[in-house]
């Protein structure tokens, strides 16, 4: 069982809600995306105790898509509760463009918001910081789908930063998901406060995902 104090660094730096692939990454087929609603359902684990679960509920109608997502964490160090992390986050994108976001975090007991509209031509961030506006196509870490994440910066649905980040394709593996061993693409995402490693079948669904701790535990999602 790990510490209470590297749970709460790991935490941070996944923030999930959580996950900007450049073009050159490589083929994830836009087939992949024609359905109206797809769900990612996760159990997380730290190191190898499970703690918690994160769902990704998209819905899609026309060039409008609607993201919910519910993330619920209990960590316990000999039978008592050390730490706990919930988060809260409704997107509205309008093609591959963040068009508001809704977004509510209780990181063990530190609150964070963040409220966001778009609104001529710029998106307007409210957050607990402070307030900024973005130009342009503004996107969060929308690990579900990898056509979306594009770009230098991202938005951290947890602090409201608009983080510059960079991808690296690692390439492709073979990982067991849902007890059945899949032929995967991998990318990481790199902050320059955290990296988040995703996995996608050939086809574009996202099946994993793998950060490592501050204190070096791993956080693990699994697909159920």
């Amino acid at each position: 069982m790990v510490s209470a104090c590297s749970v709460t660094s790991g935490f941070r730096i996944v923030a999930v809600t959580l996950l900007v692939f450049l073009t050159c990454l490589g083929g994830v087929s836009e087939e992949a995306w024609s359905a109206s609603s797809q769900t990612y359902d996760f159990k997380v684990f730290l190191g190898k105790d499970e703690i918690g679960h994160q769902r990704f509920d998209v819905s899609s109608e026309g060039e409008r898509t609607q993201v919910k997502v519910d993330a619920h964490f209990t960590v316990k160090f000999l039978y008592i509760t050390v730490y706990t992390y919930r988060h809260t986050n409704v997107e509205t994108w309008e093609g591959t463009c963040l068009r508001e976001i809704r977004a509510e975090t209780d990181d063990n007991g530190d609150s964070f918001f963040v409220n966001g509209i778009f609104r001529n031509g710029q998106l307007q961030v409210q957050t607990q910081a402070g307030n900024w506006s973005g130009e342009g196509c503004i996107k969060t870490f929308a690990y579900w789908n990898p056509e979306w994440i594009k770009g230098e910066r991202l938005l951290n649905s947890q602090t409201g930063e608009h983080q510059p980040v960079s991808i690296l394709a690692v390439g492709e593996e073979t990982i067991p998901v849902q007890g059945v061993p899949t032929r995967a693409i991998h990318r990481r995402i790199v902050t320059d406060k955290f990296a988040v490693d995703l996995w996608y079948t050939l086809n574009g669904r996202w099946v994993a995902l793998q950060s490592t701790t501050k204190k070096g535990d791993t956080l693990r999602y699994t697909l159920q």
